[in-house]
């Protein structure tokens, strides 16, 4: 799709490589995160309310640090029948506020009946031996999951979230999945922002002055679309340029590097903004 691309263009990754090259691969902090017995109740409900942090002044760590207290605490967040019933004020309580506090309830209810109808009323059993297929179970059994664009025609399935969570299954150590190399990088905001910012991802004169003056893109308008499809090209690039130079990684991993990296760069121009459930 990104041949018909009008707003994004793929660009040179000389800029990239060069940041990242040697740069080590994150791995779980098991001090932010929670470390106990529910690890992998604790990642799929985190990995539920992990979206749209921007304008919060509040983001993915603080959202971690508070449900691994609340998890520490013996709050019953790991609990499907909890969690198909909880509403936005009783969240907040655990977690603190965010921006759309009813979608991030509505995701965890959704996830809990799942757990009640399909699985025994256990979170743990939706994890499986496969870090695909839980990605796949996901995203068409949850709607905070179907992160799916529409674009000219072509459905494009980006998956963020779902294929995040499988990754922090398996990166945390709940999960001992064989077919995380499967995985595509996490397509959000970030990203795209480092990309830009090492020239591996040029965007149109007309996209320049919606993202730098804080415009908010449509959520599934083109523009967005096109953003995140980048994105998920540039990373395959990028891992096969550091394979070719030795390096051998899955593309989650350079997700992770990318991610770790942006969280450094200053001065750096604005990310794009769009208020949505997919990341």
């Amino acid at each position: 799709m990104l041949a018909e691309a009008e707003d994004v263009t793929l660009g040179d990754l000389g800029g990239v490589l060069a940041a990242i090259r040697d740069a080590p691969v994150p791995a779980w902090d098991h001090r932010r995160h929670y470390d106990g017995p529910r690890m992998a109740e604790y990642v799929l409900v985190l990995s539920t309310l992990n979206f749209s942090f921007w304008g919060s002044g509040r983001g993915y760590w603080q959202l971690a640090e508070a449900l691994r207290d609340a998890f520490d605490a013996g709050q019953p967040l790991w609990d499907p029948a909890f969690l198909a019933t909880i509403d936005e004020v009783e969240l907040q309580r655990h977690i603190g506020e965010l921006p759309i506090m009813e979608r991030r309830a509505s995701a965890l209810c959704e996830l809990g009946r799942l757990a009640l109808d399909d699985y025994g009323g256990e979170l743990r059993r939706l994890v499986g031996d496969s870090a695909v297929e839980l990605a796949r179970l996901l995203s068409s059994r949850l709607d905070s999951y179907a992160d799916f664009a529409t674009y000219k025609g072509f459905r494009v399935p980006l998956l963020k979230r779902a294929q995040i969570a499988a990754a922090d299954l398996w990166g945390s150590g709940a999960a001992d999945y064989s077919d995380t190399a499967l995985l595509t990088s996490f397509p959000d905001y970030k990203l795209p922002q480092v990309l830009r910012h090492t020239g591996a991802l040029v965007y149109s004169d007309r996209l320049v002055r919606r993202v730098d003056d804080w415009q908010e893109l449509e959520p599934g308008e083109a523009a967005e679309v096109e953003i995140r499809a980048a994105t998920v090209v540039a990373a395959e690039q990028i891992r096969d340029a550091l394979a070719k130079g030795g390096r051998d990684l899955m593309e989650i991993e350079v997700d992770w590097i990318l991610w770790a990296h942006s969280q450094g760069l200053y001065p750096v121009r604005p990310y794009h903004r769009t208020r949505t459930v997919f990341y």
